[in-house]
């Protein structure tokens, strides 16, 4: 009760400030949670953001990297913040959509626990093939996995991530069946496709810029577009998988109940940054592209995301927990 009085409270004040005015408080730092441990594509590019958002703001942004659980851990921490503009998430498919499309048991709900601000970037995933299969189209990685007995081995970077739920997206809709073999991060399922222990798999597009020259085939990207890092790749809709896209994406959050100027200031924020020379010299070296749009925007990706994993999830027998 005290929490919701003092929302209203903050709410009304909030909305007697002038336009583009700082709806928090200058003098506390906010915290940008990522919710990985430091070092990885996500950290970076928090960071990245962290540092473009000092200059617009004139405040404080400090990255807490709140590692665990496939990113559970920083998600909850945020969803039980105070509603007041200095903790937001950045916020990925793992710890939002597709934890709840898989039904895990989750101490927050991501759909009302947390409140979408807006998307920053969306990075494809590339399917590639070892060198040694002789598979040099995605026509013939489908034609060869729809004969395959026992079923092909793919890879990917754990059970329930992007990389697995895509490639049995792709499984169902074009009527093959793939044994799945789960690594523990991205390294080690590179390594084994590169060695050719398995033949196929979905990997980011950084893996793909990092790689040696033979190391893999690439057959396509799930980009609508091409991807201008990759511009000799096709699509996979190029390639004849009719309306196959996926994405990794990025966005924001803020807990449940942050009154709407603070969530529009934080998205003018965002969407400022994102148009810093800082940001996008350095975005594509992620395998990113930049999205921005409006709050509504990203709070219809979440619901599609959701949906579309949890019709890819329901036939499948993913161990949780």
């Amino acid at each position: 009760m005290l929490r919701r009085r003092a929302a209203l409270l903050l709410l009304a004040a909030l909305l007697a400030a002038p336009a583009g005015a700082q709806p928090w408080s200058p003098e506390r730092p906010v915290r940008l949670i990522v919710p990985f441990a430091p070092g990885g594509s996500q950290d970076i590019l928090g960071r990245l953001f962290a540092e473009a958002l000092r200059d617009i703001l004139g405040q404080q942004v400090v990255v807490d990297n709140r590692g665990g659980a496939g990113g559970i851990v920083g998600a909850e921490a945020v969803a039980r913040a105070a509603p007041d503009g200095h903790t937001l998430l950045l916020a990925t498919a793992g710890q939002t959509t597709i934890a709840k499309a898989l039904g895990r048991r989750l101490p927050y709900d991501p759909l009302t626990d947390l409140l979408p601000v807006v998307q920053l970037v969306d990075s494809p995933v590339a399917l590639v093939v070892a060198p040694g299969s002789g598979i040099t189209t995605a026509a013939e990685l489908v034609a060869r996995a729809r004969a395959a007995r026992p079923p092909l081995a793919y890879a990917s970077t754990g059970v329930g991530t992007n990389t697995h739920l895509i490639m049995e997206d792709l499984a169902a809709r074009m009527g093959f069946e793939a044994t799945h073999v789960p690594y523990r991060g991205a390294a080690a399922a590179f390594n084994d496709l590169v060695a050719g222990r398995v033949p196929m798999m979905f990997v980011s597009v950084p893996s793909v810029l990092g790689a040696q020259p033979g190391q893999l085939r690439v057959l396509g990207v799930t980009s609508r577009e091409r991807f201008p890092a990759l511009p000799e790749v096709p699509t996979l809709i190029e390639a004849g998988i009719e309306g196959f896209e996926a994405s990794i994406w990025t966005g924001i959050a803020l807990p449940a109940g942050t009154p709407p100027p603070v969530v529009a200031r934080w998205r003018e924020a965002f969407v400022q940054a994102l148009g810093t020379e800082l940001v996008r010299s350095r975005i594509g070296v992620l395998g990113a592209t930049p999205v921005g749009g409006t709050t509504e925007a990203f709070a219809a990706l979440l619901r599609e995301d959701y949906e579309r994993w949890r019709r890819v999830a329901a036939p499948l027998d993913i161990p949780l927990d």
